[in-house]
């Protein structure tokens, strides 16, 4: 059977799919782990570019990291082209435009995380390039597939392991990234402007009253350009950071036992009410009662 776009769609995070060539013998198989989706996926040669996010909140807002279990896999994105083959490693941004090769008998293991997570995990120090790989040859890069594929075999249930398999998978990579990228060869990794915002929230998350202002002191560009970018995506810059700093509280919410008080602060908000009336409207209840209801599930 040849791959459709919408299944191609659903693995690639949900981004439109253009000029799909190829996919038979298509065979996948997708699962949820924590706050990541994972993954296999088996097809014959193939050829396909995606448009990147539209939405800032959308699926398509993520990291992908692609392990190569057999075959070829070529990716082209930011004018960076990259040749991938059996145990090589690669990490793309997929609000970014890109363009998918892949050979016969191709075998993918591949991992969606949020932006969010991602950056401040394992790609917050990568102000660098487009092109983040690590070659098979890297000592780490075998156990970081064995960890994928520990993590994708652990039982639904299994919250806590998904979690720390996930926050241990981060750590590999961002070790990994440090010892393979050539930084002297690399171009700004934050080509796209939207991409730049979204680093300058995260690296100042727990700032209270960050403004469109201070971004663009910090990205050299004007206030008018902030905001015109964020349109774009259909949203505006204070909501985007609204969103990132409830997200962020709502993870570390359900995963620690941190103060309610201690996480609103830390991801930037500057009173309790404030976070306590913001996090109601997004998630629908208070952050005690999702952390009440979380703890009764896990009783149970």
């Amino acid at each position: 059977m040849a791959v459709t776009p919408a299944q191609l769609a659903s693995i690639f995070a949900a981004n439109p799919v253009r000029g799909l060539r190829g996919g038979d013998g298509w065979k996948v198989d997708s699962t949820t782990r924590d706050i990541a989706g994972f993954h296999t996926l088996r097809t014959n040669a193939f050829a396909f570019s995606l448009e990147g996010a539209t939405s800032f909140d959308s699926p398509g807002f993520c990291a992908l990291v692609i392990v190569v279990e057999a075959g070829e896999l070529t990716i082209s994105q930011a004018g960076h082209v990259r040749t991938l083959s059996t145990g090589d490693i690669f990490v793309a941004c997929a609000w970014q435009p890109m363009t998918l090769e892949g050979s016969d008998n191709l075998d993918l293991l591949i991992v969606t995380l949020p932006a969010w997570w991602a950056m401040q995990r394992f790609l917050d120090g990568f102000l660098i390039l487009p092109d983040l790989y690590v070659a098979k040859d890297y000592f780490a890069a075998s156990i970081i597939e064995q960890l994928v594929r520990s993590i994708l075999a652990l039982p639904s249930s299994e919250d806590t392991a998904s979690s720390q398999g996930l926050t241990m998978l981060a750590d590999l990579m961002r070790t990994a990234l440090v010892a393979c990228v050539d930084t002297g060869k690399a171009l700004p990794r934050w080509q796209g402007r939207m991409g730049a915002i979204l680093e300058f929230i995260i690296r100042n998350l727990d700032t209270p009253g960050l403004s469109a202002q201070d971004a663009a002191t910090s990205l050299k560009c004007s206030v008018r350009t902030i905001y015109k970018t964020c349109a774009v995506y259909g949203t505006s810059f204070n909501a985007f950071l609204i969103e990132i700093r409830l997200v962020t509280a709502q993870y570390q919410l359900v995963r620690t036992h941190d103060r309610i008080s201690h996480i609103a602060y830390g991801v930037g908000f500057a009173s309790l009410s404030h976070f306590s009336h913001q996090f109601r409207a997004r998630f629908g209840v208070s952050a005690k009662a999702m952390r009440q209801e979380l703890g009764a599930r896990a009783r149970r």
